[in-house]
């Protein structure tokens, strides 16, 4: 996947999460789409998810939103640093984030970080069971202070390395999508070397 390039405006045009890497074991492709762009020190995404059922349980921050229908950035601000970060939201925008350089060995971060990532659910912000309830979005407004381990204070003029991915480890039909390919034998989103490069303007 060549570089992408996120500009200052929010673009017409969706970009699917689509990739149905492992088909044999979790065939369900729920539609789901996002469209990325950021204000210099604000990185905005919004995702649009339209499936057959959608839960949001989760009720504590940092909490495991991938039981829930769940939308995820993950992004490797250097390249030459295996630290990366995990943005994980229900439908109800509920976040889990850590940094890391792997699966096993998360940095959580702090609570002042967490409330600093302003989350805008279509569905609102209260709990619910799984249920149908038609297309829903989530739009989410992440500081570049939230790589609270990169000293990062802007998104301008940088290149990153990420990806974003959409799963519901919990609902009655479990799945899982990615935006750039995921090669590996089953369900395995903390692996960064599929990670593809993005470009802030």
């Amino acid at each position: 996947m060549n570089t992408t390039l996120i500009t200052e405006n929010k673009p017409e045009v969706w970009q699917p999460i689509a990739c149905l890497n492992w088909p044999e074991d979790y065939p369900y492709a729920p539609d789901v789409r996002f469209r990325m762009w950021h204000g210099g020190t604000l990185l905005f995404i919004e995702f649009r998810v339209e499936e057959e059922t959608t839960k949001a349980e989760q009720t504590v921050p940092g909490g495991p939103v991938f039981r829930d229908s769940c939308v995820e950035c993950f992004i490797q601000p250097d390249g030459e640093d295996p630290h990366y970060y995990n943005f994980e939201w229900n439908a109800a925008g509920r976040l889990a984030m850590a940094c890391r350089t792997g699966r096993h060995d998360p940095d959580p971060a702090p609570l002042c970080i967490l409330e600093g990532v302003e989350a805008i659910p279509s569905l609102g912000p209260e709990p619910f069971s799984e249920r149908k309830v038609g297309p829903w979005t989530l739009q989410v407004a992440i500081p570049a202070t939230a790589l609270f381990r990169s000293g990062v204070d802007s998104w301008s003029g940088r290149t990153m390395k990420m990806n974003l991915y959409k799963c519901g480890d919990g609902l009655k039909t479990p799945h899982y999508l990615t935006w750039a390919p995921v090669r590996t034998e089953s369900p395995d989103y903390h692996r960064p070397e599929f990670f593809v490069p993005v470009t802030f303007e």
